[in-house]
């Protein structure tokens, strides 16, 4: 009887609540120079995931809205967005002039509050959006996101690129898509992010550990990446894009449609993929390149990406479910000149878009259900998920024959639920809860990590107020996590007569046997944003994290192709817990933007590789050749360093606009080991010079970009040091009519000056294997109105 009064209080709520929605609507009329109406603005509430597009008159309305502050956006093509605040409860009218330029979106929609400004938060978090992202030209999402201060990717060409945030990687990182935490085996540096930008609107960042509501595994931060909104009320829109890369005689194309009915029903397809040869290396300083060394052989990747999703937005909230589907094919390039079957330089064999062995196929699918429902001027979030990553590893065969040397399954249910109060008032709550049952399975020849059964579920709670000047935000999360596995070197505990370490040492030991760990960790945040002028605010933020070891550093024995390592996981390993603190600025003026942050990052029980010293012989195998051997080990960390921003624009020279980044950083172990995987320090500057119009152009524009590398000292000794190096990269483009819609179009070369060079955190610059020379190319975007 108790419950069935609760569901009655539950509908009764959800009654009055989509009763007091339909009193509330906006209207307003949008212009632009000289008074003059603007037609095709789109309008968007991201809260409700409701919009409309302003008529030929300039006039739009939105109705069935909430009695609650609500953040509007303003767009379209050739001008300046805006974001601005409305209470339909108290004021219906919403006129708006909007300014000719080249700006993208404000930093003002943050997925944790949604009516934050990111300057309100304190610790450092970005968005950025994807024309923004796209417009820096690399033929990838990681290579686009990795010109961030703070931001960068560890690389083995072009097709496996992986998320670096302040030096930290791997599990270290959360990734966010669709609503939940995406699991595809981040765990290996020969494992690509696994991510499309195709149908992707924004990615916000949070630097450090501060992200307790995406994951505490977040201890160097998180990436979230936030799909297109649906079309706006009424309409039925589509857009096709088209990349070409010269180097690697690229193709990146995609094309989606999307529409929502009168009655809230929506629903969008978007198919796309990219297909690339072997790229060209920059010019040898050395020596001319020749056909023999032009090519980083079997740099060759392609991929399919497929998304679908469809929903309801009504009175009482949103419900959207998603698919997508991510088939890669990616060469692994190694150095195989003494293997008979090694790839050829040929310029016919590198240029062919089919792979031969060794290659990676891996198809990523995940299935969510995302839903907001709407309870007075509170909320609740309901995501459900199931994920599966399909690893496969194909080493050659004589005859170009292949066999499927590792394949691995992960098959995964997520869920997260959250309330949130009302964010427009000075006090702000919000509580959750988050679950994931993960399974990993082995199919191939050999197995490098253990079968293993994973799961994870936590309770979080944010509670934040605002004073007139000071912002404060806090949080904590308690996780329960369980491993359930059985070490590969204990499933094999038969066959260990077949592996031999050389020298005196007896390193192998006993083996690892069955492992089941349970790990209860507790995580805290708490920080201020003073405002001590209008100009000028202050942040602060102290935060701890923790990452317990994932199966492969537990369980982990074999030796990891490409790296010419013999890998030893171990069962002991403790959780690794981090204590962060964050500080940083912001100023701004009518011409000057200038934000700075440092941090100093401890991290306790760290998980490092070390060489023991030994080597070892697997005498089944051929060839015979010694490994050196490597043990997961454990110590105390530290890192420190920091971010640096400078825009410098004003509306006295609206076409001209710099922005400067740089960031540092330094880490060391407590015992005065080296720590691998630390990004060199980097100095980008970007220049743009831009018009309102220029003969058939829209917001025409010129961009020149300088990336600089400083040398990085401090190695692991399996790493070598990449000297500092320059490149330049110039676009040009513009927005002009096209098939009676404004299209954009973007001219690009990156590394203009064909720089031969090793990025400090590319893992082929062990074998010689320069990165990618001058690259020249276009981009087309055309937008369709069905």
């Amino acid at each position: 009887m108790t419950g069935f009064k609760s569901i009655t209080l539950l509908l009764f709520f959800l009654f009055c609540s989509a009763s007091l929605f339909s009193q509330y609507s906006i209207h307003g009329k949008i212009v632009g120079f000289g008074e003059r109406p603007l037609s095709g603005v789109t309008i968007f509430i991201t809260d409700l995931q409701k919009g409309t597009i302003s008529d030929s008159n300039g006039q739009y309305e939105i109705k069935d809205l909430r009695p609650t502050i609500t953040n509007v956006q303003f767009t379209l093509i050739g001008y300046k967005s805006m974001n601005k605040l409305v209470d339909p409860s108290v004021s219906k009218n919403l006129n708006v002039c909007m300014e000719q330029g080249i700006t993208n979106l404000n930093e003002v929609l943050v997925t944790g509050n949604n009516i934050y400004s990111s300057e309100k938060f304190p610790f450092p978090i970005h968005t950025i959006y994807a024309e923004n992202m796209r417009a820096n030209s690399a033929p990838t999402m990681m290579g686009n996101l990795s010109y961030l201060p703070g931001i960068d990717k560890i690389s083995l060409g072009n097709g496996i690129e992986k998320p670096v945030m302040r030096g930290l990687s791997f599990n270290q990182i959360a990734l966010y898509s669709q609503g939940t935490k995406i699991e595809n085996q981040q765990w290996d540096d020969h494992h690509d992010l696994g991510l499309s930008d195709i149908g992707i609107e924004k990615v916000e960042i949070i630097q450090g550990p501060s992200a307790l509501i995406y994951g505490a595994d977040a201890v160097g931060g998180a990436l979230i990446f936030i799909d297109e909104k649906p079309a706006p009320n009424g309409t039925k829109l589509g857009d096709a894009n088209f990349g070409f890369y010269s180097n690697s005689l690229g193709i990146n194309a995609d094309a989606g449609v999307k529409a929502t009915k009168k009655n809230g029903f929506f629903y969008g397809l978007r198919i796309g993929g990219a297909s690339h040869t072997s790229y060209v290396q920059g010019k040898n300083e050395m020596q001319s390149n020749t056909k023999e060394d032009e090519f980083a052989a079997n740099s060759k990747f392609n991929n399919i990406n497929i998304k679908f999703n469809t929903g309801i937005i009504k009175k009482w909230g949103i419900s959207k479910l998603s698919y997508n589907i991510y088939d890669q094919e990616i060469g692994i390039i190694e150095d195989e000149s003494s293997a008979a079957n090694s790839p050829t330089n040929a310029e016919a064999e590198q240029r062919t878009r089919e792979l031969d062995a060794p290659y990676q196929s891996v198809i990523s699918q995940v299935l969510s259900s995302e839903n907001t429902v709407f309870l007075l001027k509170s909320k609740f979030n309901i995501n459900l998920s199931y994920q599966r990553n399909d690893r496969k590893e194909f080493e050659p065969l004589p005859d170009k024959q292949k066999e499927l040397y590792i394949g691995l399954k992960l098959d995964g249910i997520n869920f997260n639920v959250k309330w949130s109060s009302n964010t427009t008032k000075l006090f702000g709550l919000s509580l959750g809860a988050q679950g994931s049952f993960f399974k990993n399975k082995n199919y191939g020849k050999n197995s490098l990590v253990p079968d293993a059964d994973l799961s994870d579920v936590a309770g979080f709670g944010l509670i934040r107020y605002d004073f007139k000047k000071i912002n404060l935000l806090g949080g904590f999360r308690i996780d329960t996590r369980n491993i359930n596995a059985k070490s590969y070197e204990g499933n094999n505990h038969s066959e260990l007569d077949s592996f031999i370490t050389l020298h005196s040492h007896d390193t192998l030991g006993k083996p690892n046997q069955a492992f089941n760990i349970d790990y209860s960790p507790l995580s805290f945040s708490c920080g201020a944003t003073y405002f001590i002028t209008e100009k000028f605010n202050l942040k602060t933020n102290f935060a701890t994290g923790f990452t317990a070891p994932n199966y492969a550093q537990l369980g982990t024995f074999g030796k990891h192709e490409g790296t010419y390592r013999f890998e030893r996981g171990d069962v002991n390993l403790k959780v690794e817990h981090n204590f962060e603190y964050d500080v940083g600025f912001i100023w701004k003026s009518k011409f000057l933007t200038l934000t700075l942050s440092g941090y100093i990052n401890k991290l306790k029980n760290f998980i490092y590789l070390l060489n023991t010293g030994d080597s070892i012989i697997q005498i089944t195998s051929l060839p015979k050749s010694p490994n050196p051997l490597y043990q997961y080990k454990q110590g105390d960390a530290t890192y420190s360093g920091g971010e640096f921003s400078l825009r410098l624009h004003t509306e006295k020279a609206e076409w001209f606009t710099m922005n400067i980044g740089y960031s540092l950083l330094d880490a060391s172990l407590k015992t005065g080991g080296k720590i691998a995987y630390l990004p060199s320090n980097k100095l980008i500057t970007e220049v743009r010079i831009g018009k309102k119009k220029a003969w058939i152009f829209v917001a025409p524009f010129f961009d020149l970009k300088v990336s600089n590398y400083e040398k990085r000292k401090q190695i692991a000794d399996y790493e070598i040091a990449s000297s500092g190096y320059t490149v330049t990269d110039i676009s040009l483009g513009g927005n002009i009519k096209l098939f009676k819609q404004q299209a954009t179009l973007t001219l690009f070369c990156t590394n203009l000056m064909n720089t031969g060079y090793y990025n400090q955190l590319s893992l082929l610059k062990n074998i010689g294997v320069r990165d990618m020379g001058r690259n020249i190319g276009f981009k087309l975007s055309i937008p369709f109105n069905l």
